[in-house]
């Protein structure tokens, strides 16, 4: 239930977020971001659902996603990708620091999705230990 619940707000601030990217398209470019790695950073944020849903939903052709390492791997572009470009918008001004600021937050989203997933993963792995049928 709880991963439901993980889900539809990571879905939520994705979407949120890639939208943010794209309002700050124009600062980005302005202090010598390439456009691709905006493109990519808001990609990203969209795998941070697809690593998320590999783990919470119980459909059998999602068992491609399902082993630890994949869905850990579709978190790292946008967690790498986001603290660079966080890093260079670091410069104290308004602009710049807002566009950087929504760069951080992917980058957050994605570490704290591996942290939801890697929680789950410990808590099935204690009830099956147990030997209860515990649904995540």
């Amino acid at each position: 239930m709880l991963g439901y619940i993980g889900l539809i707000a990571l879905i939520y601030l994705s979407f949120k977020l890639s939208f943010q990217l794209t309002t700050h398209k124009q600062v980005f470019q302005e202090y010598g971001i390439p456009p691709t790695k905006v493109y990519i950073l808001q990609a990203s944020s969209l795998l941070y659902i697809l690593s998320l849903v590999g783990f919470t939903l119980p459909f059998s052709w999602l068992d491609l996603f399902r082993p630890i390492p994949i869905g850990f791997l579709l978190l790292l572009p946008g967690i790498i990708i986001g603290k660079k470009i966080s890093n260079t918008m670091d410069l104290g001004l308004q602009g710049p620091a807002a566009a950087g600021r929504v760069a951080s937050n992917v980058m957050w989203l994605g570490i704290g999705t591996g942290i939801f997933i890697a929680g789950n993963i410990i808590v099935f792995l204690i009830f099956s230990s147990l030997g209860s049928d515990f649904p995540i």
